[in-house]
C-alpha cells in the first residue's frame, strides 16, 4: 500500500520535499529483509560521520546492480538535506536512479539508517549526493515511523559536555557549582577549578561557563597544555586575536617567545587592548604540565608566569580558568612560589550524589520525550555512585543504554540486557584492550589490571586495590593509558597521585578476558592476598609459605610489592633463625642425655653453689654500700674544695693586696727590714694561691673536667715570655740560664697556650729549685718525630732511675727529705703529666742522681681534633703589664661584707688617687647609687648574705640613668659560670678573689669614664 505527501518549497529557490513511501501488506516479510533501526541525526545538524550509501557512482560506467560508496556526512543545506561527500571532501555524485536508497552509518550496536539518499541533478546527468535526514522521513510519515524512530542521544559517554549540550539543555546538576564560578571569573583573574577523576571538571568548564562567558560578552579560546603549553597558550592567543584565520608558523613560534620571555598576563593583556574583546582562556586538564614531561619545559617556570601572585593587579580584561586533578593539587602546594598564588581562587568539585545523578539520567532524556521505567533512573544512579569516576561511566553506559529503548521508553530489561552500568563499562573495556594491544605486549596489560586485584579464589571473590607507581615500574605508563579521559579503565589518585585503582568492580567478574586472567592467576592471587594481610599484621609465613614464596620470586619477581618482599626477607631470616635453634636444641638434646648422668654429682654440688652465692650477694651488698660511701665521699671532697677555694681566696686577697701595698713602700715609711717582711708574706700568700690552684687542678684532672683550648700562636713569642719570666729568677740565684731552638722549626704551632705555659713554669721552677748557686737552666725546642719536644735541662740534684715514675705521681716526690729541704707539694709533675696527655702529646724524664735531669715536653705541630672545650671550667690568669698612672680623684663604691676586704680596696685604691665609697651589703649599695650621682664605678662582690652581688646589679641597672654605669664584679669563685651569671646580671667586668692590684687598676682605669678608649686589656685582665 503506497504513501505519499508532498509538501511545498520550504523557502524560495529550494526543490520541494516530496517523500513516499510504502506499505507492506501481510503477514511475513521478503526473504533476508528486516526492520531497519532508524536513527535521527543529533540535534537536527549532521556531524562528520563516515556512511555508506548504495548508489553507483559517476565514474565507472553504471552497471544493472550498483553498489556500495563510502561517504561521510558533511553538513546540513536547504531543504533539511544533509550533504555527502566523499573522503577527499569532494563532492559525492552518484547516477540518477539510486534515489531512496538507505544511507547508513555502523555503531556499537551495528548498521542503522539515518536517511536515505536522494540525487540532485539536471537533464538527467549524474548530481551531487545528499541524504534526506530520517526525521524529514519521520515527520512525512508520523503514524508509521514516529515511533521507530531513535532519537539523538542526549547522553555524552565518556566526553565532556559543551556550550551547545547546555544550549540544548543536557547539562544538568551542576547549577550551584555553575554559580559560584561565574562568580569568581567575575571578581579573580584566574580561577582553578578542582576534583577527583571523573567528577565533570571539564564538563563544568565548557558547558556551565563558557555559554555565561559568551552571553556576556567574552571571547573565549580553549586549550590543552600537553607536552608543549607554551604552544598551546600561543595558538589560543592567536585564536582570540584573529578568529577563524590561519596562523603562520612564524606567528606561532614569535607568540611564544613573547610567552616565555615576558610571561602570559602581559602579553594577553596587550591582545585584548589590540583586539578590544574581554579574553577568557580555559586551559583544561591543567595537570598535564606537571605530568606531560615536555622537554626545555619548566613546569614550575610555565605556572609562576601564568598563575599571577595574590598581590598584583592583572588586566580585567584578562580571565585565565583552569580544570586540575585534585591528586596533582599537593604538588603545587608544596611549592612556595606557586601555592600562595592558589590562595582564595580554587573552586573545589566533589561527586555528584545519588539525587543529582537521577537528574542526569532523566531530565536530557525527557527533552527527546523518552522515559524510563519506574525506579530505574533511581537504581542506575546508586550503581554510579558507588565507585570514584561515576560520572563519564554513567554517561557512557546511558549512551550505550540509549538504542536499546523501545517506544521511546527504556526498560529494566534493557538495562539488565546491557548488564548495568559494569556491563556497558566491560564491552568498552574490551574495546579499549584491542585497541592498547596494538602497541603493547598484552603480558604488560595484564600486569598492571592484575596489581590492581586480589582474589583468594578466582574472579567470583576478587575485590580492587589500588597499585603504586614504584610496584609498577616502567609499566606505570600502561595503567596511565587506561586512565586517559577516553578509556577510563583506571582511575589514579585513589589513594594519592602515585596510586591507581581499577574504574569498577564489576569488570573484574564482567569482563569475561579479566575474569580470566584473574581465575588463571589465582593460586598467585591467594598467596598474594595472605602475604599483604600477614605484612601488614607485621606477622611472618610459615616454613611452607616461605618455600612457596620462592617459588613465586623466582617466577614473577616483578609482580610481588615491595611490602611483600620485605615480609619474605623477614620470614626467611626468621625461618633460619627457627633452623639454627632446632639444631641447637638437637645438640642440647645430646647434651642433656650426658648431663642427665651427672644431675647427682651437680645436686650435691649446688648446695656447695647456694652457699657461694649467698656469700657473693653478701660481698656485692657490701661493694655496693662502698661504692655509696665512696660516692659521697667524691661528693663531700668536691664540696670542701670548692668552699676551701673561697675560704682561702677571701682572706687571701685582703693579704695579698695589703702585702704588695706594703713591700711596695709609696711612702718610704718602712725600713728595708719591714719591706723584706712584707715580701716574704706577698710570697707566702702567693705560694699558698699556687697551692690551692694545684688542687683544684688535681681535683679537676682526677674528675676528667679539665679541658683544653687550642689555637694558632707564634713560637717565638712565646719563648721569648717564658725567658722573661725565668730570667731574673735565675740571675739572683746565680744559675746560667739560656733558651735555645733546634733549625728547621715551624714558626708556628697549634696548642693551648696558657696550658702549654703552665707545664714549661712547672718545669723551669723545678729546675731552678733542685739546681744549686753555680749551675746551669737550658730550655731547648726541638723535633721528635712529628712533634715538637721542649726539654728542660738542669745539672741539680738528678733522680734516682727507680724513681723516675713515682715523680709523676701526686703528693710524692724522690724522697721524704726533699719536700723538707725544697719545698712544695709534689702535685706540679702531675698536672704537667695529665696537660701533657691533654695536648695530645707526652712527658717524660731522663736522670742521673748528682748530675742533673732533662724533662721533655712533647706536643702536636698542628690541629688534633677534640671535642668543644667545657664551658664550666676555671678561668685562667692572664699576665698584664704594672699599673703606672694615677686617678684624679674619681668616687669609687666598694660593696662587699668583708671588712678586710673592703680595707685592702680602699687602701689600694685611694694610694692610686680615687675616692672609695663603702657599702656592706647588696642593698646599701644600691641606695649609695640612687643618692649619689657622683659615684663613676663600683666594686662589687658577688657572694653577700641577703642580697648577692648579681641580684644587686640587675637592679642597679633598672635606675634611671644608670644603664651605662661601669660595675666590676668581684668573687672567690673563678669558674666561667660564674662569670657568664654575672655578665647576664650586668657586669662590666670580673676579677677573681685574689684581685691582683695590677689587674684591678688597669681594669679601673679602663672603665671610669673619661679614661682610655680601647679597654682590651681591661678584657683580658678580668679573665
Amino acid at each position: 500500500m503506497p504513501h505519499r505527501r508532498l509538501g511545498p518549497p520550504p523557502a524560495s529557490g529550494l526543490g520541494g520535499r516530496d517523500t513516499a513511501g510504502l506499505v507492506v501488506v501481510g503477514d511475513t516479510l521478503p526473504v533476508g529483509a528486516g526492520p531497519a533501526r532508524l536513527v535521527a541525526v543529533r540535534g537536527g545538524r549532521a556531524e562528520d560521520l563516515a556512511a555508506g550509501v548504495f548508489g553507483y557512482p559517476g565514474s565507472p560506467s553504471r552497471t544493472g546492480n550498483g553498489a556500495w560508496s563510502s561517504c561521510r556526512l558533511r553538513g546540513a543545506v536547504g531543504g533539511g538535506l544533509v550533504q555527502l561527500d566523499s573522503a577527499s571532501e569532494s563532492a559525492l555524485r552518484v547516477q540518477p536512479g539510486f534515489s531512496g536508497a538507505p544511507v547508513i552509518v555502523g555503531d556499537a550496536w551495528g548498521d542503522a539508517v539515518v536517511g536515505l539518499l536522494a540525487v540532485a541533478g539536471r537533464k538527467g546527468t549524474t548530481g551531487d549526493a545528499y541524504a534526506v535526514p530520517m526525521t524529514e522521513v519521520s515527520a512525512a510519515w508520523p503514524e508509521v515511523l514516529g515511533d521507530s524512530m531513535l532519537p539523538p542521544c542526549p547522553y555524552r559517554g565518556l566526553r565532556s559536555f559543551t556550550a551547545a549540550d547546555a544550549r540544548a539543555g543536557l547539562f544538568v546538576g551542576r547549577e550551584r557549582e555553575v554559580a559560584g564560578l561565574r562568580a569568581m571569573v567575575r571578581d579573580r583573574p584566574l580561577v582553578v577549578v578542582t576534583g577527583p577523576s571523573g567528577v565533570g571538571k571539564s564538563s563544568l568548564v565548557a558547558a556551565g561557563l563558557e555559554p555565561g562567558l559568551l552571553a556576556d560578552g567574552w571571547s573565549v579560546a580553549s586549550f590543552r597544555p600537553g607536552a608543549m603549553p607554551y604552544d598551546a597558550l600561543a595558538r589560543a592567543l592567536l585564536d582570540l586575536e584573529c578568529p577563524g584565520g590561519d596562523h603562520s608558523l612564524e606567528q606561532l613560534e614569535n607568540r611564544c617567545r613573547a610567552l616565555r620571555e615576558e610571561g602570559f598576563w602581559p602579553v594577553a593583556s596587550r591582545v585584548a587592548v589590540l583586539s578590544g574583546r574581554r579574553l577568557a582562556l580555559i586551559g583544561d586538564q591543567f595537570e598535564e604540565v606537571l605530568s606531560a614531561g615536555a622537554e626545555g619545559v619548566d613546569p614550575v617556570r610555565f605556572l609562576r608566569q601564568t598563575f599571577p601572585p595574590p598581590e598584583t593587579l592583572q588586566s580585567p580584561d584578562v580571565r585565565l580558568i583552569c580544570t586540575l586533578r585534585s591528586d596533582f593539587l599537593p604538588d603545587l602546594l608544596e611549592l612556595a612560589d606557586i601555592g600562595p598564588r592558589l590562595q582564595d581562587r580554587q573552586l573545589n568539585v566533589s561527586p555528584l550524589d545519588e539525587a543529582a545523578l537521577t537528574r542526569v539520567i532523566v531530565e536530557p532524556a525527557a527533552l527527546a520525550g523518552v522515559t524510563f521505567t519506574e525506579g530505574l533512573a533511581e537504581a542506575v544512579a546508586a550503581e554510579a555512585s558507588k565507585g570514584p569516576g561515576g560520572l563519564p561511566l554513567l554517561e557512557f553506559a546511558l549512551t550505550e543504554l540509549w538504542p536499546m529503548q523501545r517506544e521511546r521508553r527504556i526498560s529494566f530489561d534493557s538495562y539488565h540486557g546491557l548488564g548495568g552500568v559494569s556491563g556497558a563499562l566491560n564491552r568498552h573495556a574490551e574495546q579499549v584492550y584491542r585497541f592498547l594491544a596494538q602497541t603493547l605486549d598484552e603480558a604488560r596489560i595484564r600486569r598492571v589490571l592484575l596489581s590492581m586485584i586480589r582474589a583468594r579464589g578466582g574472579a567470583a571473590s576478587a575485590v580492587r586495590v589500588p597499585a603504586r607507581s614504584a610496584h609498577l615500574g616502567a609499566d606505570w605508563y600502561v595503567a596511565q593509558l587506561m586512565a586517559d579521559p577516553e578509556r577510563r579503565l583506571v582511575v589514579v589518585g585513589p589513594e594519592g597521585p602515585d596510586t591507581a585503582e581499577i574504574a569498577h568492580e564489576a569488570l573484574i567478574r564482567g569482563w569475561q578476558r579479566l575474569a580470566g586472567w584473574v581465575d588463571e592467576d589465582a593460586d598467585f592471587q591467594q598467596w598474594l592476598a595472605l602475604a599483604e594481610e600477614r605484612a601488614a599484621d607485621g606477622d611472618v609465613l610459615s616454613a611452607p609459605r616461605v618455600a612457596e614464596a620462592q617459588r613465586w620470586l623466582e617466577e614473577r619477581p616483578d609482580d610481588i610489592p615491595p611490602e611483600v618482599g620485605a615480609l619474605m626477607r623477614r620470614s626467611l631470616a626468621v625461618l633460619l633463625e627457627q633452623e639454627r635453634t632446632e639444631r641447637q636444641m638437637k645438640a642440647l638434646q645430646a647434651s642433656n642425655a650426658e648431663l642427665a648422668e651427672k644431675a647427682e654429682l651437680l645436686a650435691l654440688a649446688n648446695r656447695d653453689i647456694e652457699l657461694k652465692n649467698h656469700e657473693i650477694e653478701e660481698a656485692r651488698r657490701i661493694l655496693e654500700e662502698r661504692a655509696e660511701l665512696l660516692a659521697a665521699s667524691q661528693r663531700y671532697r668536691t664540696e670542701f674544695l670548692a668552699n676551701m677555694s673561697h675560704e682561702l681566696r677571701t682572706p687571701l686577697n685582703s693579704m695579698l693586696i695589703l702585702a704588695r701595698m706594703l713591700a711596695d713602700n709609696v711612702q718610704g715609711t718602712l725600713s728595708r727590714q719591714q719591706v723584706e717582711f712584707a715580701e716574704t708574706i706577698h710570697r707566702s700568700g702567693t705560694d699558698l694561691l699556687q697551692l690551692i690552684n694545684d688542687v683544684l687542678d688535681l681535683a679537676r684532672v682526677e674528675a676528667g673536667r679539665m679541658d683544653t683550648a687550642p689555637a694558632w700562636l707564634a713560637l717565638a713569642p712565646l719563648l721569648d715570655h717564658v725567658d722573661a719570666m725565668f730570667r731574673p729568677l735565675m740571675g739572683e740565684k746565680g744559675l746560667h740560664f739560656s733558651v735555645s731552638l733546634a733549625p728547621g722549626l715551624p714558626a708556628e704551632l697549634h696548642t693551648d697556650e696558657q696550658r702549654l705555659l703552665q707545664v714549661l713554669r712547672n718545669l723551669l721552677s723545678n729546675a731552678l729549685k733542685f739546681t744549686d748557686t753555680g749551675g746551669a737552666v737550658e730550655l731547648r725546642v726541638g723535633q721528635a718525630g712529628g712533634r715538637l719536644a721542649f726539654s728542660v735541662s738542669d745539672s741539680g740534684i738528678g733522680v734516682p732511675a727507680d724513681k723516675l715514675d713515682v715523680i709523676f705521681e701526686a703528693f710524692r716526690q724522690a724522697d721524704g727529705t726533699t719536700s723538707r729541704k725544697y719545698g712544695g707539694t709534689g702535685l706540679g709533675l702531675s698536672i704537667s703529666r695529665e696537660i701533657a696527655q691533654l695536648l695530645h702529646g707526652g712527658i717524660h724524664c731522663e736522670s742521673e742522681v748528682g748530675r742533673g735531669s732533662t724533662f721533655t715536653l712533647e706536643v702536636p705541630k698542628g690541629p688534633v681534633d677534640t671535642d668543644e672545650p667545657d664551658p664550666d671550667l676555671e678561668e685562667r690568669p692572664v699576665l698584664l703589664p704594672s699599673f703606672t698612672g694615677e686617678f684624679e680623684g674619681e668616687y669609687v663604691l666598694v660593696v662587699d661584707d668583708d671588712v678586710r676586704n673592703v680595707f685592702a680596696l680602699t687602701s689600694l685604691l685611694e694610694g692610686h688617687g680615687l675616692k672609695v665609697l663603702y657599702a656592706e651589703s647588696g642593698r646599701e649599695g644600691i641606695e649609695l647609687v640612687r643618692r649619689r650621682g657622683d659615684i663613676a664605678l663600683v666594686l662589687m662582690d658577688v657572694m653577700m648574705p641577703e642580697m648577692d652581688g648579681n641580684e644587686a646589679m640587675e637592679l642597679i641597672r633598672r635606675l634611671p640613668g644608670r644603664a651605662e654605669l661601669p660595675i666590676v664584679a668581684l668573687t672567690a669563685k673563678a669558674m666561667a659560670a660564674d662569670r657568664e651569671r654575672s655578665v647576664e646580671a650586668g657586669a662590666s667586668a670580673f676579677l677573681t678573689k685574689p684581685v691582683d692590684p695590677d689587674a684591678l687598676l688597669i681594669t679601673v682605669d679602663q672603665w671610669l669614664p673619661g679614661r682610655s678608649p680601647g679597654r682590651e686589656t681591661a678584657e683580658a685582665a678580668d679573665r
